[in-house]
């Protein structure tokens, strides 16, 4: 692990620690020395045991949670608002709401309004059954009509054969 090699062999022995030298390795360097590393941890070599305590994670607050926490420490004073809806701002929003429902066209009662019959549906079991009952149509092979070729022509040989005797 001691030798990199980029064209010629260089020896970084002591100059190894130093953050120059280590800047100066090229991508191939590192490559060469990872597969260095993997190899000898493959062959067994131990590595020494080292301390190390996770650093806290630290984490970013939300515009919301920002603002509640500058809230509740009362580094910004509220106004009060008043949450009343003036009664002339909820009266035509009451009318505007019953215009639109009476100008719409009155809905007809349930008892006079007919509705297409129900579509039946086909259970998967019934589908089964009926494919079963209707059953399948042989197709015809093209072997039958060889086997009667074929004997009509054994008998037409047989015939001939015997004539020929």
């Amino acid at each position: 692990l001691a030798r990199v090699r980029v064209g010629g062999a260089r020896d970084l022995g002591a100059a190894e620690d130093s953050a120059m030298h280590l800047d100066t390795l090229q991508f191939s360097d590192w490559a060469r020395f990872w597969v260095q590393v993997i190899g000898e941890l493959r062959m067994g070599v131990k590595l020494k045991k080292v301390n190390y305590s996770r650093t806290p994670i630290e984490y970013e607050l939300t515009p919301y949670e920002i603002l509640m926490d500058d809230i509740r420490s009362r580094r910004y004073t509220l106004r009060k608002v008043d949450g009343a809806i003036p009664q002339s701002v909820k009266k035509d929003a009451h009318a505007m709401i019953l215009e639109f429902i009476r100008s719409r066209p009155p809905l007809r009662k349930a008892s006079e309004r007919k509705l297409p019959p129900r579509r039946r549906e086909v259970t998967p079991r019934e589908q089964l059954l009926a494919s079963i009952q209707v059953g399948r149509q042989l197709r015809p092979t093209p072997y039958s009509r060889r086997l009667c070729e074929y004997s009509v022509l054994s008998t037409y040989s047989l015939l001939q054969n015997e004539s020929s005797k």
